[in-house]
């Protein structure tokens, strides 16, 4: 008998899950724009808030379920990631289309059940961590300039040999850019130079397929390195109030209600933005307190799974990729903590003016 392919495998695992999803139906949601849905979704998710998953849910399958099949990919690799690769393998295959998710109980039943699993699931943020860094932090425009001569099969022999996660990053991704192959052969090129399993390498190619981000592939690479350590600690959750029917931590940058609080705290009298009006130019100030508010609310995670490189990507995310100084970066990430009660009065100030327009 020939061995089971690793899309077999996490569709049987699929399968298996499907039968025991007590499934009741869709849950009337709240009025709320499918943005602002999105953005529920993912930190109910990270919450491990099974009742509010479910209500993100259901308000994204009625308005945009294109979108909700995106947004779930993403959260797959980017929230969970390490600390649970068979569910984000069936996430990734859930992936496939309307008509194959039809074998597992249709859109719906699918969908409910995906996602809380993965508000249940043991999480881990180690490749979103390591994607902020190659973004953000001031070392990787010299590692690039370092490594811009190379040519592709250089490129590839120093993401099969480097010791060094964030240079065999850099060097991936600049491969990834300058390669004229289709995406999915460049994955495969990729994950073959990595050398990882066929799970692992299946879950890369066809995640970056599917997600279009970088996340499958840092996964990948991280499986490599990344040793998880039980028990983690859950992340410290600020206070919450509801507001609109919503918690106030759905209400982050990424919303354009969760922007114009921001804005609105950065215009007030709060230690926080005096801190950063006499601190910061005034160009990138919203900027800088949304990136923030994202490292301590939006971000937190419950259930979470790490290790020695999972705890050192987060900390050069908070401290090391904000464009300040890191002892800055440490004061305001207190001022902000400290501030949440005030900006939660502004994202009540903010929903209820559009209440009442």
């Amino acid at each position: 008998m020939p061995p089971i392919s690793p899309p077999e495998r996490f569709a049987g695992l699929l399968v298996e899950r499907a039968q025991t999803w007590p499934f009741k139906g869709l849950i009337p949601p709240p009025p709320m724009s499918p943005w602002m849905a999105s953005s529920l979704l993912q930190k109910a998710i990270r919450r491990g808030d099974v009742p509010r998953t479910q209500l993100a849910v259901s308000s994204l399958m009625a308005t945009d379920p294109a979108r909700f099949w995106r947004r779930l990919g993403v959260i797959a690799f980017e929230d969970i990631g390490l600390a649970n690769l068979p569910l984000v393998g069936q996430v990734t295959i859930a992936l496939r289309g309307k008509t194959y998710r039809r074998a597992f109980g249709g859109d719906a039943r699918v969908a409910i059940g995906l996602a809380t699993d993965l508000a249940r699931s043991p999480k881990n943020r180690a490749a979103d961590d390591l994607l902020c860094v190659l973004t953000d932090h001031p070392m990787i425009p010299a590692l690039t300039q370092k490594l811009a001569a190379m040519s592709e099969r250089q490129l590839l022999e120093v993401v099969a040999g480097c010791s060094n996660t964030t240079t065999t990053c850099v060097a991936a991704d600049m491969f990834a850019v300058n390669c004229n192959l289709p995406l999915h052969k460049v994955a495969t090129r990729l994950t073959d130079a990595l050398g990882v399993g066929p799970s692992v390498a299946w879950l890369v190619v066809e995640g970056w397929t599917r997600t279009r981000t970088m996340l499958p592939l840092l996964v990948g690479l991280l499986t490599q390195e990344n040793g998880l350590k039980q028990p983690n600690p859950d992340d410290p959750m600020p206070d919450e109030v509801d507001i609109a029917g919503l918690p106030s931590w759905a209400l982050d940058m990424f919303t354009r209600e969760g922007k114009a609080s921001i804005r609105r705290l950065m215009a007030g009298n709060s230690d926080v933005a005096r801190y950063v009006r006499g601190s910061f130019p005034y160009a990138g100030r919203t900027r800088l307190l949304g990136e923030a508010v994202f490292r301590v609310e939006s971000g937190m995670l419950r259930h979470r799974t790490d290790g020695a490189m999972g705890q050192r990507l987060r900390s050069q995310m908070e401290r090391e990729c904000l464009g300040i100084d890191p002892g800055q970066a440490d004061t305001l990430l207190k001022l902000m903590r400290d501030a949440i009660p005030e900006l939660n009065a502004c994202r009540t100030a903010i929903m209820e003016g559009q209440r009442n327009d």
